[in-house]
């Protein structure tokens, strides 16, 4: 099975190797052609003939740029592991990119020795500073080498790109941070999938200045919560009760044990404030420490009335 399989990727890499290549001299026989200026062309205004070549080197280039994006980096994937071959398919991105960016300016008539060393190149740079592509691949660049997160990792980020209301829960404010885990990250986005199972592609450049959580890489982490509790529930034996129960639940040493009090106080309710500390995801912890609240004010309700009675 293993000896298929190898067989089966080396056909993939010959035939696309072979593939790419009969492309490449495709293109260059076209280009050829053309500037031997025959037949019909012979007569075409040069700015036209610039303009043909160009759509040639980009018909070319895309069909071996997505030659390649189908065919072999599922293999390096697979052989080199998730964060190498994001690596490799940036480089490769790249180095495609700069290849047909520099062939196109090739094909209008500036020569490569101009272009890279001249002010050509300069110009071309710093007009394109301030746009949006080169901000996309230099955020690229920067998450692949610098790693803030790895392919796999799940991850949050806040982003002031992106504004949403402040909901509270119920009083205080929460970030407005988005969630996803991270599935690549090509030459212009990151594509991360979010809770709900939504893929959803956010541009480097945003996510290179953002405000990056990384949830994979957590260890203990604190989980306030916030909640009012009506003053027919006696506060003296609330704020101690549910203490003891949650250092039992969750302990901790020093820093890290269940902390409980009061936050504030209204006319009909006062107003309760927990901090513990876990592994678990917020929302399990949520959910759990509430439904404890629940049980011990019903249980203080109970006892409330039978000394009453």
């Amino acid at each position: 099975m293993n000896t298929s399989k190898l067989d089966n990727d080396k056909r993939i890499w010959r035939s696309t190797l072979v593939w790419s290549l009969v492309l490449l001299v495709l293109g260059v026989v076209l280009l050829v052609w053309i500037d031997s200026h025959p037949g019909f062309l012979k007569n075409t205004p040069k700015n036209w003939t610039d303009l043909i070549k160009a759509f040639i080197i980009l018909v070319i280039g895309g069909l071996i740029s997505t030659l390649i994006e189908r065919r072999i980096f599922h293999l390096a994937a697979a052989k080199l592991g998730p964060q190498r071959s994001t690596t490799l398919r940036y480089l490769t991105r790249l180095l495609l990119f700069l290849t047909i960016v520099l062939s196109v300016m090739t094909a209008f008539g500036a020569g490569i020795p101009s272009v890279i060393f001249g002010g050509t190149f300069l110009t071309v740079i710093l007009g394109l500073a301030g746009q949006t592509i080169l901000s996309n691949i230099i955020g690229g660049f920067w998450l692949v080498f610098f790693r803030p997160f790895r392919i796999g990792d799940s991850i949050g980020i806040i982003a002031w790109q992106f504004p949403v209301l402040m909901p509270s829960f119920p009083h205080e404010a929460m970030r407005p941070m988005y969630f996803g885990r991270v599935l690549d990250i090509n030459l212009m986005y990151t594509q991360i999938q979010n809770q709900d199972g939504y893929p959803q592609l956010i541009p480097n450049g945003i996510i290179a200045q953002s405000f990056i959580e990384n949830r994979s890489q957590a260890d203990v982490h604190r989980v306030r919560l916030r909640f009012d509790v009506p003053y027919d529930v006696e506060v003296t034996r609330f704020l101690p009760g549910l203490r003891e129960q949650l250092e039992v639940e969750y302990p901790g040493s020093g820093n890290t044990t269940p902390e409980v009090g009061l936050a504030d106080i209204y006319p009909t309710a006062y107003s309760v404030t927990v901090s513990v500390y876990s592994l678990e995801k917020e929302e399990l912890v949520r959910d759990h420490v509430l439904s404890t609240c629940i049980e011990l004010i019903q249980k203080i309700r109970v006892t409330t009335g039978n000394q009453e009675v």
